[in-house]
């Protein structure tokens, strides 16, 4: 009898064990299978979240400091003629611009100032003794700033610009633009009159901040304009307006206020510039 016992034992102690194994391998194959559909999207509550929308990348940073080869500089103060003063090659020139020890640029722009010819208001600008024709190769000008003071009138500044050149010296043409917390550009359509376009790019810009522009010719008839602020990008395209294809045109950047009156000697407007630099690619 114990004989016929120890073999009925020993097959009930197998049908547990192929019951144990069968158990862990179901456990398993079950926890492949949620696994595979975690990772494919495939689960309920995977399914419910979308995934977080990939921000827009911000436009590349020119290297740490500003060169000034490459630049004249225009000032707010009267030379012998009466004309906004000029220094050729750029200069450093209290206090209108003057090296911080990052390598940046502070500009100041006195309401008060002295104008250039074709001007009513006084600028503190560096100007690109590169020139290009509008509407050929690749032309980028890149700039990193902080704002630290407007004109009290809200007229605003201009803090980069594609501007005539040559035969056309004395129009502006592109002008990136903050005002009323407002960053625009500024797209003349003629050489003479007001009609232009405005492009938005971003709201909200305020003072002690950091902004990054860059404004860009791309060479094929088509331009675009990047800004970066608080950890918002806005990019906006424009065409190179007819009036300027294959016209002589140059970058300029610093601190062109556009207050219209003045509250005092200072009243104007103040920008650091961290990094600035112009690339151009001929085809």
């Amino acid at each position: 009898m114990k004989r016929q016992g120890l073999p009925s034992k020993l097959s009930v102690l197998r049908d547990r064990r192929w019951v144990a194994i069968a158990m862990v391998l179901g456990v398993l194959l079950c926890g492949g299978l949620w696994i595979t559909l975690a990772h494919s999207g495939g689960g309920a509550s995977e399914s419910q979240t979308a995934a977080p929308a990939t921000p827009a990348s911000p436009p590349p940073l020119p290297p740490p400091g500003i060169a000034l080869s490459g630049w004249k500089l225009s000032l707010p103060e009267a030379n012998d003629k009466g004309d906004a003063a000029s220094i050729e090659p750029a200069a450093f020139k209290e206090p209108w611009m003057t090296a911080l020890p990052d390598g940046g640029l502070m500009f100041w722009a006195p309401t008060s100032g002295a104008t250039t010819k074709n001007s009513t208001h006084p600028r503190t600008e560096l100007q690109s003794l590169h020139y290009f024709s509008a509407g050929t190769g690749v032309h980028t000008l890149a700039a990193s700033l902080t704002l630290l003071q407007l004109p009290q009138d809200g007229g605003g500044i201009i803090l980069g610009q594609i501007h005539g050149a040559g035969p056309i010296s004395s129009v502006p043409y592109v002008m990136l633009r903050v005002q009323d917390n407002k960053l625009r550009v500024v797209v003349k359509q003629v050489g003479k009159g007001k009609k232009l376009i405005n492009y938005p790019l971003l709201d909200n810009v305020g003072l002690n901040n950091q902004l990054d522009y860059t404004i860009t010719d791309l060479g094929n008839g088509s331009m675009t304009f990047s800004a970066t602020y608080n950890g918002q990008t806005r990019q906006s395209t424009a065409p190179v307006p007819t009036k300027f294809l294959g016209k002589t045109v140059r970058f300029q950047a610093g601190d062109y206020q556009q207050a219209n009156s003045s509250s005092g000697p200072q009243d104007g407007g103040r920008v650091v510039f961290h990094r600035l630099a112009q690339q151009s690619t001929n085809p």
